[in-house]
């Protein structure tokens, strides 16, 4: 209850006392009212001072982890080979130090400096080794406390900027379109591999689990299909699991269709700006590739579908063939979530625009350790392949529109294919029973002149020994 005031004094004097006395008695009381205020403001004890809220500093030993750091993986003898190595930073020595270099070259973070108290900080190794902790394991940024001594704001910082170097620095050469010669060695492959020509790649989608969606945003961010917010990851992947496009962000409310005609992949095409190549099929010559897709893609003409019936041999072998060939960006999809246990995990970040970088950075990392184990089809980089081609006229772009979505292009190629894929399938012994099964015809197809020397087993050995007992600690 706080103190009476001057006025309340003069009421209640009026009131009980008599309002008759002269202004002259009337003054002396208000004077005497305002006294006694003043003595109580005098007498009340002043309030105690806010307390001051010092950040705790905790003194790490940064050098001596940095020395073990140094002692454990990269010494002329270090503790644990190149397959511990490989295993825990999911890349070699050679790919992480040529990473290391480019971003300690380029970028003021990743360069050993003094902080504010005139310790020494931490140098570019530790920090690309904790942010490839953070991607590799998917754990919390506080993990790197006990063996880098990385607090959890810098490891978080670390590896934001580690995921914004990486996108600038490659995106360019590990994110792009396939050029008119890469388009050649991706045909050739995929006609002995798969049996079919024209093939770009396989096209589906993935859904990232987003924990951190705000409140405003779950109802665009959630579907039925799915437990919670997410993000919808559209990829196309080749026969060695190189991602040729990547492009994520968009709501979880969005099914394939929504996400294929909000890319940059359709836009593209329409406005002439990806780079074509021609193939030839069943006597017939087509101007561009085509991207193998499941049943809910639009029949257009840069997408191939299997038949939802089949009336002869010819649709059950091609049926199978493009099932089995559009397994590619479902092993693709199945590597990146193994390898990089970060975009596995429900995603923990905020803003759009970090996961989006983080996504990317993970895309970038996975062709680069692909190209580093010579298993890419496109090996060699030649920057000058790479021509910005103009962008089309609006009579231009409404020709390309139209046939991008020409479904009689698109009966016809299937149709071609069919008959191309019949012609030259794998041809069977004669000790073969007339009696085999379907099954056993599918057997024979992977067995076959199509031989599959894919990248599961080899991209997946990192990954199998994770659970393992190390036998070198």
């Amino acid at each position: 209850m706080g103190s009476p005031s001057e006025e309340s004094f003069t009421e209640i004097y009026r009131r009980y006392f008599s309002p008759d006395e002269d202004a002259a008695e009337e003054e002396a009381v208000t004077s005497a009212c305002t006294f006694v205020l003043q003595t109580f403001e005098h007498i009340r004890p002043p309030p105690p001072p806010r307390p001051i809220l010092r950040r705790t500093y905790i003194l790490r030993d940064r050098e001596a982890a940095n020395e073990r750091l140094m002692k454990d993986y990269f010494d002329a003898a270090p503790v644990h080979g190149p397959n511990v190595f490989r295993r825990r930073f999911r890349m070699s020595q050679r790919l992480f130090l040529r990473i290391n270099n480019d971003l300690e070259n380029t970028y003021d973070f990743f360069k050993q400096r003094m902080d504010a108290r005139g310790y020494l900080g931490f140098t570019s190794i530790q920090k690309v080794t904790s942010a490839l902790r953070v991607l590799a394991y998917g754990n919390t940024y506080d993990i790197n406390d006990e063996y880098l001594k990385m607090a959890e704001k810098t490891t978080r910082d670390t590896l934001e900027h580690f995921c914004y170097g990486i996108c600038q620095l490659y995106g360019k050469r590990y994110l792009r379109n396939p050029t008119w010669n890469d388009l050649q060695k991706i045909y050739e492959v995929h006609l002995e591999k798969h049996g079919i020509p024209g093939m770009i790649g396989s096209l589906d989608c993935r859904q990232w689990r987003w924990y951190n969606c705000p409140t405003a945003w779950r109802g665009q961010h959630t579907r039925g299909d799915q437990k919670g917010p997410t993000l919808v990851l559209q990829g196309v992947a080749s026969y060695d699991l190189w991602v040729w496009s990547a492009f994520f962000g968009v709501a979880g409310c969005f099914n394939d269709i929504n996400t294929l005609e909000a890319s940059p992949l359709i836009e593209g095409y329409i406005s002439g700006t990806i780079p074509k190549a021609g193939f030839h099929a069943n006597g017939n010559d087509y101007e561009h590739g085509y991207y193998l897709g499941d049943g809910i893609y639009p029949e257009y003409s840069i997408i191939v579908k299997t038949f939802s019936e089949t009336f002869d041999e010819k649709r059950k072998y091609f049926k199978k063939l493009q099932e089995s060939s559009r397994k590619d960006i479902e092993r693709c999809f199945g590597v990146l979530q193994q390898r990089w246990h970060f975009i596995r995990n429900p995603c923990r970040m905020w803003h759009k625009d970090k996961i989006r970088m983080a996504m990317y950075a993970c895309i970038i990392l996975h062709n680069m350790i692909i190209e580093d184990d010579g298993k890419a089809i496109c090996q060699n980089y030649i920057p000058e392949d790479l021509v910005e081609l103009p962008q089309a006229t609006t009579e231009e772009r409404l020709a390309n529109a139209q046939l991008l979505r020409s479904r009689e292009i698109h009966n016809t190629l299937k149709a071609d294919l069919v008959e191309h894929a019949w012609a030259i399938r794998p041809i069977r012994s004669n000790n073969d029973h007339d009696e085999d099964s379907e099954e056993e015809v599918g057997e024979e197809f992977e067995d076959g002149n199509f031989e599959d020397v894919g990248l599961d087993a080899g991209e997946n050995e990192e990954e199998e020994g994770e659970n393992e007992d190390d036998t070198e600690e």
